[in-house]
């Protein structure tokens, strides 16, 4: 089985000057898969041979020049969109235009710099893995968007259920999904819908029961939704022990589906033994996948309920009309969801379409900037409902570290400022001055609750309205400190009754609002959960037609003065493990850190990670610990460097740097014995604070 490695990026190098391959391919072969071609007819049919990401190409070449060659590859419908970039001893002007005018990408002159061309191809590969992350972004995105609609439909559950496996299996091309649905007493799940790819011949499964005995039984009545996870073949462990239960494959996904914290069917995800192990991407979306149909479980739960009480009960008015206004809410926050997730959704696929057929590179970059702009729209608004879900599950976590007050407001006042700008309006700030520079709190949910009160501000003031925003200390006692935050807009009020809706979840304000303003309904519910949760309170008072001013207090603790620095944090010297078995995330930690002028030595797996510390356990300042990793994952990395005999492996600080953020992994990650956790999307100022509070 191979193993679930990143793939080199591929470059075909055109020259009919050997000396020039020779160098280009020396200097280029550690980081790339090389090709290579003498001539253009070479050129031409290795390109729609290897389709390589990238092409760098001589012009001036005996039988057919490079202008030539690139108006033949981008008539080619499998070579057109290959990136050219032209290397050449020409180094006029003209030349250059020439090239760039025929659809080149870039221009590099010879005699070679190595750093020049480095530097050149790196950004040209850059821009392509960013459109091929986005293209797959956005396929996945619309397939839940397709799926999601599906279960909005009038049709029935069952052919929904079969309807939407198909959609999974052939977006994830494997051979058959199926849904095991558990028994009464949770002894045995048996097959309730199914997708087999029919081109493999295989007999239905519809009907099949397995017996779950013993410890596997134990296992599984053991699981919850907090779990929050899939368990698939990549374990040997968990392979070995499902192995007498398997039918046709051996290399699979198992998602629990669950019913109000308890797993009520299982999604069975299959393809070859001989294909090599589930990616991250595969994994993600079958827990994404599973996540769905718990909700759809819920709903179907729900309303089974309902209807039984309804039946049985019809005294019961009172609760009926609630369940129909939670209903409608939920109805009215569905539609509102799918257009706030449509809209950028729009922007990231019409940007991305844009920057696939830009020929001028900046205004590439301005199709990428505005892509990245909607995708992070996107992730806060997927961040709002994972906190919703998160606080009804009673699992709202408080993270205090210290943060520079000022800059956070500096940040937060330069993301308001684009939608400020655009509606003309005047906006004014406030500090106190006497609040410490230093404070000790959650730094990224104190930024949520202001985002949200300025955005809202801007939403509902009209053009050349102003928006205002105070900070004022109303009492400090010893390291504590109490600080209220006022943002007041003239913008077109609140009404007494539409006040009572405001800080419940998935309410808005009255239809014709909703639709002038838009919006999801969840940020002032979420900020009313966190204001609390650092010991303050939130209100507003408005009138119609003269604006609101929300403001909310909160408690922090002050950083004494002695242990604050305004000096640039430096690892000048220390050395950092750091173990990811995705190159891109290595990339982005190594470029994170570039300032600190911290050395990296890079582990892909838990196993090599052991091998090197073991090798040298007193050359390592720090160890950063993916989790998910192919042959060793990190805890159990973790659990082997603890073991060993030399007394770095008992102090070493290791730290968990990983997409599950879920309170109970993370507690299974100190108790392995890390130090501490850091999720992704990676928190800069967050890592750094972490491992500076380790490294000495």
């Amino acid at each position: 089985m191979v193993n679930n490695m990143e793939l080199k990026n591929s470059i075909l190098i055109v020259d009919d000057a050997k000396p020039s391959i020779l160098y280009l391919n020396h200097l280029l072969n550690t980081d790339y898969e090389i090709y290579t071609a003498r001539n253009a007819k070479e050129a031409i049919e290795r390109a729609n041979e290897h389709s390589p990401d990238l092409i760098l190409l001589d012009i001036v070449m005996p039988d057919m020049n490079g202008y030539e060659v690139l108006a033949q590859l981008k008539k080619t419908e499998t070579t057109k969109h290959i990136p050219i970039i032209f290397i050449t001893g020409l180094s006029s002007h003209a030349d250059e235009m020439k090239g760039l005018d025929l659809g080149a990408e870039d221009y590099i002159t010879k005699p070679f710099n190595d750093v020049i061309v480095k530097l050149r191809v790196r950004n040209q590969i850059k821009i392509i893995n960013q459109m091929r992350a986005l293209d797959k972004r956005n396929e996945q995105q619309t397939l839940m968007m397709q799926i999601a609609q599906c279960f909005l439909s009038d049709e029935h559950i069952d052919g929904l259920f079969n309807k939407t496996l198909r959609m999974i299996g052939e977006f994830m091309k494997i051979p058959q999904v199926l849904l095991f649905k558990v028994g009464g007493d949770g002894s045995a799940i048996t097959c309730a819908n199914e997708w087999i790819n029919p081109a493999l011949n295989l007999g239905s499964r519809l009907g099949g029961k397995i017996e779950l005995k013993g410890p596997t039984l134990s296992f599984m009545e053991s699981l919850t939704a907090r779990d929050e996870l899939c368990l698939h073949s990549n374990d040997p462990v968990f392979k070995a022990k499902m192995a007498p239960y398997r039918v046709n494959f051996q290399n699979y996904i198992a998602a629990p589906v669950f019913i109000k914290g308890k797993i009520c069917a299982v999604l069975d995800f299959s393809k070859e033994t001989e294909a090599r192990e589930w990616s991250d991407g595969e994994i993600s979306l079958a827990c994404l996948v599973a996540s769905v149909f718990s909700g759809v479980f819920e709903r179907e739960a729900i309303e089974h309920d309902l209807n039984t009480v309804l039946k049985l009960k019809s005294e019961l008015t009172v609760e009926k009309q609630r369940a129909e206004r939670s209903s409608r809410a939920k109805s009215e926050f569905l539609s509102r969801m799918s257009h706030e997730i449509r809209t950028p959704m729009n922007a990231i696929m019409g940007m991305t379409a844009l920057a696939k057929k830009a020929n001028d590179p900046t205004k590439r970059q301005d199709y990428l900037m505005k892509a990245d702009a909607a995708s992070k729209h996107l992730l806060r608004l997927i961040d709002d409902v994972l906190d919703i879900s998160d606080m009804e599950k009673g699992i709202f976590n408080y993270t205090p570290l210290d943060f520079r007050f000022a800059a956070m407001l500096e940040k937060v006042f330069g993301e308001a400022a684009p939608l400020f700008r655009e509606k003309h309006q005047s906006f004014i700030y406030d500090v106190d001055p006497s609040i410490p520079d230093v404070l000790i709190s959650d730094e990224k949910h104190l930024t949520q609750v202001i985002t949200n009160l300025l955005s809202n501000a801007g939403k509902f003031t009209g053009n050349g309205g102003m928006i205002q925003f105070k900070a004022v200390v109303l009492r400090s006692e010893n390291e504590m400190i109490e600080i209220q935050i006022e943002v007041s807009d003239n913008g077109i009020g609140i009404s007494e009754e539409q006040q009572q809706n405001l800080f419940i979840a998935f309410e808005q304000l009255d239809g014709g609002i909703d639709r002038q303003f838009g919006g999801a309904g969840l940020g002032l519910y979420i900020s009313k959960n966190i204001v609390e949760m650092m010991g303050g309170e939130i209100w507003v008072e408005s009138e119609p037609g003269k604006g609101s001013k929300f403001a909310f207090t909160f408690i922090t603790k002050i950083k004494p003065p002695d242990a604050q620095t305004d000096s640039p944090i430096s690892f000048k010297g220390k050395t950092a493990l750091l173990v990811e078995d995705m190159a891109t995330n290595r990339a982005i930690v190594m470029a994170m850190l570039e300032d600190t002028q911290i050395q990296f030595v890079c582990a892909v797996n838990g196993r090599e990670a052991v091998e090197l510390f073991s090798a040298d356990p007193a050359r390592f300042d720090v160890i950063l610990m993916d989790i998910n990793m192919p042959e060793m994952n990190g805890v159990e990395a973790t659990l082997r460097i603890r073991a060993l005999d030399a007394p770095e492996g008992a102090s070493v600080p290791i730290i968990a740097v990983t997409a599950n953020v879920n309170p109970g992994d993370i507690e299974n990650y100190l108790a392995a014995g890390m130090n501490a956790h850091i999720g992704k999307p990676i928190d800069f100022d967050k890592l750094l604070q972490v491992m500076h509070s380790y490294i000495r």
